[in-house]
């Protein structure tokens, strides 16, 4: 194909996301009402392990399949035409959950009962609070499109001494979801690039409690997950702008990001994915193999979900070496984080920690969270 026809093309792409993008910000927003009961909250639905233990600011720059769902202008800035074939999973655990499958082992290892091990397994899931995750994401990514496949699902159990009725009772929190999410993306000029992200999702959710005796029987709290469990599917949008100033040894750049653009609206009961306005600020010194990014994310500015502010403030920094090592910190919804990643292109290795909020009011009661992350990228 000729320069001049694959400039043509280019311009017209740019003018259609433009479009596409002017629309979205003008439109008249679907009025529905602000129910933010969602287990999903302000924070993003995926996240690249790496940039959650480096505080999980992503909006300014995000690593690799991360910029799927962080800001859809991303791809547009970087170097070449195509970027990434990518596959990732992520397993997380609380530190409460190693405890109780520590104390589980000890209990098959010895001669007990079938009931003294339910009665066991129920008194450590009472006693710890317990968190499971799981992620998985493969796609492809160039300067312009990009799809991904996604799956995630996350577990989150409390045992409470005094339950809404002054007994005890279980908090069990799940939420699954899984889709196809792309982005559209351009540049103009050096200095802003716009994009588009739609996605098609099927969410379920379990937000429930169990008594002691629903423990006790495996059968009566199976039935009561199952009855306490909400479907539904929907489309979502994301639209997202990135300025940059860029010099040979450093960049600046400030993102803004629409998430959930008119709500995300299931086709069930399921509460709806709130709109969130949500703006960063990152900047990079780097020279051609080497680099040091910085980042603070503000997501959910107008507050829709009425969260604590430490739990929407995101920051922290990565230091990448040779492209191969990389070490990140940050501040992570009011809590420190910290891991690494290896990267040898066919292989790629991510871990670290972090800690979430058990508590509704941030900063109160943390619980650890380790995850590591195998994958690969071309």
């Amino acid at each position: 194909m000729k320069p001049l026809q694959l400039a043509r093309q280019h311009f017209f792409f740019q003018i259609s996301i433009g479009i596409i993008f002017v629309f979205y910000l003008f439109v008249p927003l679907k009025a529905i009402g602000q129910n933010n009961s969602s287990l999903k909250k302000s924070e993003p639905i995926y996240q690249n392990p790496f940039d959650l233990a480096s505080g999980g600011a992503s909006l300014t720059r995000a690593t690799q399949e991360g910029v799927m769902f962080s800001n859809p202008s991303l791809p547009a800035f970087g170097e070449g035409h195509f970027r990434w074939i990518f596959l990732r999973s992520t397993f997380s655990v609380a530190e409460g959950t190693i405890k109780t499958g520590a104390d589980l082992l000890k209990s098959t290892s010895s001669a007990g009962s079938t009931s003294s091990l339910i009665n066991n397994a129920a008194s450590d899931l009472f006693k710890y609070p317990n968190y499971i995750g799981l992620s998985n994401a493969a796609g492809v990514i160039t300067s312009e499109f990009g799809i991904a496949g996604f799956a995630a699902n996350k577990l989150f159990t409390n045992g409470k001494r005094f339950g809404t009725v002054g007994v005890p009772q279980l908090v069990v929190q799940d939420n699954g979801f899984a889709g196809v999410a792309t982005t559209m993306s351009t540049a103009f000029g050096d200095h802003l690039a716009i994009g588009i992200g739609p996605k098609y999702i099927y969410n379920a959710e379990v937000n429930t409690t169990l008594s002691v005796n629903d423990v006790l029987n495996p059968s009566t709290a199976s039935t009561k997950l199952s009855n306490a469990l909400l479907t539904g599917n929907a489309l979502a949008t994301d639209i997202g702008f990135t300025l940059q100033q860029r010099t040979k040894n450093f960049d600046i750049r400030l993102a803004g990001v629409v998430a959930d653009v008119g709500n995300t609206t299931f086709n069930s009961g399921l509460p709806p994915w709130l709109q969130t306005y949500n703006a960063g600020l990152g900047f990079a010194v780097h020279d051609f193999t080497n680099a040091l990014h910085c980042a603070v994310d503000y997501r959910d500015i107008t507050n829709v979900y009425n969260e604590d502010l430490p739990k929407k403030i995101y920051m922290g920094c990565k230091a990448l070496i040779t492209r191969i090592f990389g070490v990140g910190f940050g501040y992570l919804q009011g809590w420190p984080s910290y891991g690494f990643v290896l990267n040898l292109f066919l292989f790629r290795l991510e871990a670290g920690v972090y800690t979430r909020d058990i508590a509704n009011q941030s900063g109160l009661v943390g619980q650890k969270v380790y995850f590591v992350s195998l994958g690969f990228e071309l």
